[in-house]
Protein backbone atom coordinates (compact mmCIF):
# COMPACT_ATOMS: atom_id res chain seq x y z
CA UNK A 1 0.00 0.00 0.00
CA UNK A 2 1.33 3.33 -0.66
CA UNK A 3 1.68 6.68 1.36
CA UNK A 4 -1.61 8.16 -0.22
CA UNK A 5 -3.65 5.05 0.50
CA UNK A 6 -1.88 4.78 3.95
CA UNK A 7 -3.50 8.51 4.50
CA UNK A 8 -6.38 7.45 3.03
CA UNK A 9 -7.02 4.60 5.91
CA UNK A 10 -6.00 7.40 8.83
CA UNK A 11 -8.03 9.59 7.20
CA UNK A 12 -11.22 7.67 7.24
CA UNK A 13 -10.58 6.25 11.03
CA UNK A 14 -10.67 10.23 11.34
CA UNK A 15 -13.38 11.31 9.84
CA UNK A 16 -16.01 8.43 9.80
CA UNK A 17 -15.38 6.29 12.55
CA UNK A 18 -14.20 10.02 15.29
CA UNK A 19 -16.24 12.17 14.07
CA UNK A 20 -19.33 10.83 12.12
CA UNK A 21 -19.48 7.66 14.87
CA UNK A 22 -19.37 4.91 11.90
CA UNK A 23 -18.63 1.54 13.57
CA UNK A 24 -19.05 -0.92 10.48
CA UNK A 25 -16.33 1.61 9.52
CA UNK A 26 -14.26 1.23 12.46
CA UNK A 27 -14.40 -2.54 11.51
CA UNK A 28 -12.76 -1.78 8.28
CA UNK A 29 -9.92 0.35 8.99
CA UNK A 30 -9.06 -1.26 11.95
CA UNK A 31 -6.92 -4.50 12.42
CA UNK A 32 -7.88 -7.29 13.96
CA UNK A 33 -5.16 -7.12 16.41
CA UNK A 34 -5.38 -3.07 16.61
CA UNK A 35 -3.78 -1.44 19.83
CA UNK A 36 -4.37 2.20 21.17
CA UNK A 37 -1.60 3.15 23.27
CA UNK A 38 -2.66 6.20 24.04
CA UNK A 39 -5.70 4.32 25.40
CA UNK A 40 -3.35 2.43 27.60
CA UNK A 41 -3.37 -0.82 25.11
CA UNK A 42 -6.72 -1.26 24.03
CA UNK A 43 -7.62 -3.11 21.94
CA UNK A 44 -10.29 -2.94 18.84
CA UNK A 45 -13.71 -3.62 21.23
CA UNK A 46 -12.09 -0.65 23.30
CA UNK A 47 -11.95 1.72 20.33
CA UNK A 48 -16.00 0.57 19.89
CA UNK A 49 -16.73 1.44 23.36
CA UNK A 50 -14.57 4.49 23.43
CA UNK A 51 -16.49 5.93 19.65
CA UNK A 52 -19.72 5.12 20.88
CA UNK A 53 -19.43 6.82 24.40
CA UNK A 54 -17.81 10.12 23.09
CA UNK A 55 -19.96 10.02 19.76
CA UNK A 56 -22.92 10.03 22.13
CA UNK A 57 -21.90 12.45 24.57
CA UNK A 58 -20.01 15.32 22.57
CA UNK A 59 -21.27 17.19 19.78
CA UNK A 60 -20.08 19.65 17.25
CA UNK A 61 -16.91 17.05 16.75
CA UNK A 62 -14.53 18.15 13.53
CA UNK A 63 -10.82 18.90 12.73
CA UNK A 64 -9.31 21.98 11.82
CA UNK A 65 -5.63 22.33 10.27
CA UNK A 66 -5.34 18.93 9.43
CA UNK A 67 -2.39 17.86 7.92
CA UNK A 68 -1.18 14.20 6.91
CA UNK A 69 2.31 12.59 6.78
CA UNK A 70 3.18 9.39 5.34
CA UNK A 71 6.18 7.65 4.81
CA UNK A 72 6.55 3.73 4.55
CA UNK A 73 3.85 1.95 6.95
CA UNK A 74 3.36 5.00 8.85
CA UNK A 75 0.96 8.17 8.69
CA UNK A 76 1.39 11.39 11.09
CA UNK A 77 -1.32 13.40 11.60
CA UNK A 78 -1.32 16.98 13.50
CA UNK A 79 -4.88 19.03 13.67
CA UNK A 80 -6.43 20.60 16.00
CA UNK A 81 -9.91 18.56 17.56
CA UNK A 82 -12.78 20.86 18.45
CA UNK A 83 -16.09 19.47 20.90
CA UNK A 84 -18.50 20.31 22.48
CA UNK A 85 -18.71 18.52 25.90
CA UNK A 86 -21.83 17.36 27.89
CA UNK A 87 -21.96 20.36 30.22
CA UNK A 88 -21.69 22.70 26.61
CA UNK A 89 -18.22 24.20 27.26
CA UNK A 90 -16.50 23.77 24.07
CA UNK A 91 -12.66 22.75 24.42
CA UNK A 92 -10.15 22.36 21.59
CA UNK A 93 -7.16 19.61 21.40
CA UNK A 94 -3.99 20.25 19.83
CA UNK A 95 -3.13 16.42 18.31
CA UNK A 96 -0.73 15.16 17.08
CA UNK A 97 -1.37 10.87 16.00
CA UNK A 98 0.68 8.10 14.97
CA UNK A 99 -0.97 5.30 12.93
CA UNK A 100 0.89 2.39 12.27
CA UNK A 101 -0.80 0.73 8.65
CA UNK A 102 -0.21 -2.64 8.28
CA UNK A 103 -2.49 -4.79 5.57
CA UNK A 104 -4.15 -1.95 4.73
CA UNK A 105 -5.68 -1.05 8.72
CA UNK A 106 -4.42 0.81 11.23
CA UNK A 107 -2.50 -1.92 13.54
CA UNK A 108 -1.45 0.54 16.11
CA UNK A 109 -2.27 4.10 17.36
CA UNK A 110 -1.05 6.50 19.56
CA UNK A 111 -2.58 9.89 20.59
CA UNK A 112 -0.80 12.76 22.17
CA UNK A 113 -2.62 15.77 22.94
CA UNK A 114 -3.15 18.81 24.69
CA UNK A 115 -4.83 19.06 26.92
CA UNK A 116 -4.49 15.43 27.57
CA UNK A 117 -7.64 13.94 25.72
CA UNK A 118 -7.41 10.86 27.92
CA UNK A 119 -7.90 12.83 30.71
CA UNK A 120 -10.89 15.27 29.40
CA UNK A 121 -12.62 11.96 27.83
CA UNK A 122 -12.08 9.77 30.80
CA UNK A 123 -15.15 10.21 32.71
CA UNK A 124 -17.29 9.17 29.27
CA UNK A 125 -17.84 5.54 28.41
CA UNK A 126 -20.71 3.78 26.68
CA UNK A 127 -23.92 5.13 26.05
CA UNK A 128 -26.64 4.06 28.47
CA UNK A 129 -29.78 1.83 27.38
Amino acid sequence: MGTEENKAVARRCMHEVLINGNLETLDEVLAPDYMNLAMGGADREGAREMVAGSHGALKGQRFEDEELVAEWGAVFARFNYLVTLPDGSTTSFRTIAYYGIVDDRIAVNDVMSDPNMMEVFGSLGPPSD
